[in-house]
């Protein structure tokens, strides 16, 4: 049984039927049309389908590189921003087709793939959980983001606009109205992360993060590049480096301060007074850069260790959450 029935659809363009033993997809109704819905160069043949459908739902990047996400992510697939709040956190939204790229964001973006007319059918739900199960968890897995970005009506207003169009706005004959939307994501909102994708335990996920995983885990330079020409990525690595120049040639003058006082001639007793003055002056920006770069260091590991013991704790709750809910499956049967 599909996840989601005919009453609740929200799309009424496909059907399911068997032809010697074999699923496949149809356009329902008398139409000439042999395309999947919402993308018309996509034919129906289940070769040309399964292959569209692997490199449009499927992120094996991601899922290959899941297993170590807690480094870096909150471990929630919950950890979700509903669309009227990414404009408040400062982002804007960047419509991608590219499902790797979906809810992955980079300073003041968020890249989101639009939900595709022929996941709204139930028809295709019950052809992808006959023929292939990992397309299956993949899509599962995408819908269910989307219970956590449109959660109130704003959301799914702004979703449904021009600007963004990340859904549909009829279902061919109907407008699809927000309690339809409701009623048919909510199937989707239920699933535990053991039906879908490993892509899919986490949710908003930093670029910046992304490529340092993709160095070490897929051999890559990065996970996707933002910057098309060199000089503006390598502009990045710029602040840091004068930083570190700044620190070290403070750090050098310092220490030639300290070595000319200590051969200058003694005898004046203004010269004197002078030289130690150079002498302790010295010293205190030697001290001075030894404690900031001290803090520095000690402020980055703070950072890592409060966000692994904050990773630490909403897996265990998870897991106890987990076993409750199996323990209350248990009792009832």
């Amino acid at each position: 049984m599909p996840i989601i029935n005919t009453q609740i659809e929200l799309n009424k363009d496909l059907s399911l039927v068997v032809s010697n033993g074999e699923n496949n997809l149809r356009r329902a109704g008398q139409t000439d049309l042999k395309s999947l819905p919402g993308q018309a160069r996509t034919s129906l043949d289940n070769d040309t389908l399964k292959k569209y459908l692997n490199e449009a739902l499927l992120a094996p990047n991601l899922d290959k590189m899941a297993p170590y996400f807690w480094l870096a992510f909150t471990p929630d697939h919950a950890h979700i921003s509903p669309l009227h709040l990414q404009a408040a956190r400062g982002r804007s939204v960047i419509v991608a087709e590219n499902v790797g790229l979906h809810l992955v964001w980079y300073y003041d973006r968020i890249f989101i793939k639009p939900l595709p007319a022929y996941l709204l059918s139930s028809a295709f739900w019950e052809y992808i959980e006959k023929t292939d199960i990992e397309i299956w968890q993949a899509a599962a897995g995408f819908m269910r983001t989307y219970a956590y970005l449109i959660k109130y009506e704003i959301d799914f207003r702004k979703a449904q606009s021009t600007e963004l169009g990340l859904i549909p706005t009829d279902d061919g004959e109907n407008p699809i109205t927000y309690e339809r939307y409701a009623q048919f994501i909510a199937p989707f909102a239920e699933l535990d992360n053991d039906r879908v994708r490993p892509r899919y335990h986490y949710g908003e996920m930093r670029l910046t993060r992304l490529n340092w995983f993709a160095r070490f885990l897929l051999g890559r330079w990065t996970y996707h590049r933002i910057h098309a020409q060199w000089n503006e990525y390598l502009g990045r690595f710029l602040a840091p480096f004068l930083t570190t120049f700044l620190l070290l040639s403070t750090a050098l003058s310092a220490m030639q301060v300290e070595l000319a006082v200590q051969s200058a001639p003694q005898g004046s007793g203004n010269w004197d007074a002078f030289s130690q003055m150079c002498r302790w002056v010295s010293i205190i920006i030697l001290v001075l850069i030894l404690v900031v770069s001290t803090l520095f260091i000690l402020l980055v590991l703070f950072m890592f260790i409060h966000e692994q013991t904050f990773a630490q704790k909403v897996l265990r709750d998870k897991r106890s959450k987990h076993k409750l809910k199996t323990s209350l499956k248990s009792s009832v049967v």
